[in-house]
């Protein structure tokens, strides 16, 4: 019974020291640290090796000097937006980091119930996809780099990824939302998409 005592409590004190790296690096890196506080409470320090892991992916994708690149083969850039503020900052982010060569992707993922079901529908949908994306295309198109708009149904983590390998994808951009209690237990769109996508991933705050 003591040796089970004593092993608890060196679990314990692993998990606690965990949390406080955890906190400092999840706060340094922009992420919210109470979300993976609870990670680290059911896995301990699994968890800190899954926040270097999302850190190294989100890095995956880098440009020397701010120089303009263009994605290799003419690949498409996909680009998720959900009509917040974000979606100007992504926008403004991909015309300051791809030249007129790309191929971008506007997505927009909408709820199951909302996917059309008659011609009328499907031009509203249209509508409201175009209506999502224009803070995005605005910076495209002074930068002169062409867009198309893209609408999924269902759920956004899993539509990004899955349009993402669809439309082959060479890279995922995706703004970072959510916070607090919903976030934790939940996760958030930009979690989901990082740990599952098999494209380098960067998420613009």
């Amino acid at each position: 019974m003591l040796v089970l005592f004593e092993a608890i409590a060196v679990w314990l004190a692993v998990v606690l020291v965990t949390m406080l790296v955890i906190t400092y690096l999840a706060r340094r890196w922009g992420h919210d640290p109470f979300g993976w506080l609870l990670l680290t409470a059911a896995m301990g320090p699994i968890a800190l090796v899954a926040l270097v892991g999302t850190r190294q992916r989100n890095q995956e994708l880098s440009h020397a000097g701010g120089a303009r690149t263009a994605p290799p083969d003419g690949q498409v850039v996909l680009a998720a937006c959900d009509g917040s503020e974000t979606g100007a900052r992504i926008g403004k982010y991909l015309a300051e980091t791809f030249g007129p060569g790309a191929k971008v992707v506007l997505l927009v993922v909408e709820p199951h119930e909302s996917e059309p079901r008659t011609p009328a529908e499907e031009q509203q949908a249209q509508q409201r996809a175009e209506k999502t994306t224009a803070g995005a295309r605005e910076p495209l198109r002074a930068a002169r780099i062409a867009s198309r708009t893209a609408i999924a149904y269902g759920s956004a983590g899993e539509e990004i990824v899955r349009v993402a390998d669809a439309e082959r994808a060479w890279v995922i951009v995706v703004g970072r939302r959510g916070a607090g209690l919903s976030r934790a237990l939940l996760g958030s769109v930009s979690e989901h998409v990082v740990k599952n996508a098999r494209q380098p991933v960067v998420v613009v705050s």
